[in-house]
């Protein structure tokens, strides 16, 4: 659990939304690292109303395998590493390359040199084709999460048929996982010397009573013996990087319910329950199978009306605000995967929220309510 106010808001134009190189970590962190330099734009850029990869100009390779690699291990072979292809219809992209999926690996390797220097620990890390995880990981915790991480965005990428919802890369999203309250105290201490309290975000401090930390250039968070005997440290991976995801994808103008529910749907799919949220003030929420609780919640007519639950603040929720919320943005994604993407876009490009969601979907917010009391009812 983590206080959920980012601690730098992103704001990333439409070619800061490529998936390349060095374009989305920011701060002094980024700037010591050697980033692998942004791919070649297209002659011709790609529609932004492709209604196959909906302007991006590429789109998932099928048949891609998960790649999980852990430091100690030889590098996988490029070629392993390329996940996309032209789009069929506009054609107007540029797929990773193999130089490019190379210095993609070469970077988190430098990476975890980097950290294990300002650390002083030996630093375990593991690349996906998405995001980076380093820390006080075991090779077998290290394979754990990153098998969950291509677990998530192999989902969304067959789910959706697009690279919309998965737009990072390991070069530039990187996490870091703590074992016990004591590294999580060392490894914040090794931040404030190379940030400033500015760019260390106004929720820094009262992060120090919480596990975890979203921010915007290292997401951190810690487990514990105790703690990991009923959430693996991959449950936290998850959230984080699905959380990520969508905000990079609307330019963080997703509402705080809208992240908040694809996080949780990250874990759910991929944990098959629910083990991690973001809280206001430090409590425990049950852990579980929350689709269950949200059809029972259903059945006994205690969901609050979507608009309420667009306007309350986290200071607020209960835990069944956390249930509704993974319920509503499963309902949107899974039911209408083309509909949700057409979401994301216009609250890319400024639109409020309620215009956006019934113009995506067709319908009245209303409607939409009910629609989703019933598929959660019908589910088994």
């Amino acid at each position: 659990m983590f206080p959920a106010r980012p601690s730098r808001a992103f704001g990333l134009s439409r070619r800061d939304f490529c998936r390349h190189g060095g374009l989305l970590l920011v701060g002094s962190l980024a700037a010591s690292a050697q980033q692998p330099p942004p791919a070649p734009l297209a002659s011709q850029p790609p529609a932004d109303d492709c209604p196959r990869c909906g302007g991006l100009g590429v789109i998932p390779q099928p048949g891609a395998r998960p790649l999980v690699w852990i430091t100690g291990q030889p590098l996988p072979r490029p070629e392993a590493f390329l996940d996309e292809e032209d789009c069929p219809v506009c054609t107007g992209g540029t797929p990773l390359s193999l130089e490019q999926a190379r210095q993609q690996l070469q970077t988190v390797q430098q990476r975890n040199q980097l950290w294990s220097e300002w650390t002083g620990w030996r630093v375990v890390s593991v690349a996906t084709r998405h995001a980076a995880v380093h820390g006080q990981l075991t090779p077998s915790q290290a394979r754990s999460v990153g098998q969950a991480l291509e677990t998530l965005t192999l989902h969304l990428k067959a789910l959706t048929g697009t690279l919309a919802l998965t737009p990072t890369r390991p070069a530039t999203f990187e996490m870091f996982f703590l074992w016990e309250r004591s590294g999580w105290d060392r490894f914040r201490s090794v931040l404030e010397k190379r940030y400033t309290l500015e760019q260390l975000g106004p929720e820094w401090a009262p992060a120090r009573d919480y596990n975890a930390y979203d921010h915007v250039d290292i997401p951190h968070w810690y487990e514990t013996p105790q703690s990991v005997r009923g959430r693996p440290p991959s449950c936290g991976a998850v959230f984080l990087t699905a959380r990520r995801q969508l905000i990079l994808a609307t330019a963080n103008r997703a509402p705080f319910w809208l992240r908040e529910g694809f996080a949780a749907y990250g874990d759910y799919r991929c944990h098959g329950s629910n083990r991690w949220y973001s809280v206001y003030d430090v409590r425990r929420l049950p852990a579980g199978d929350w689709m269950a609780e949200a059809r029972r919640a259903a059945a006994e007519d205690r969901l609050r009306p979507w608009e309420e639950v667009f306007h309350r603040e986290l200071r607020d929720w209960e835990w069944l605000d956390h249930v509704q919320t993974l319920a509503m943005t499963s309902f949107l994604l899974e039911t209408q995967p083309a509909r949700f993407l057409e979401l994301v876009r216009r609250l890319r490009a400024g639109e409020a929220l309620e215009p956006a969601l019934t113009a995506a979907y067709r319908r009245p917010t209303s409607e939409l309510a009910l629609q989703c009391s019933r598929w959660l009812l019908a589910r088994r």
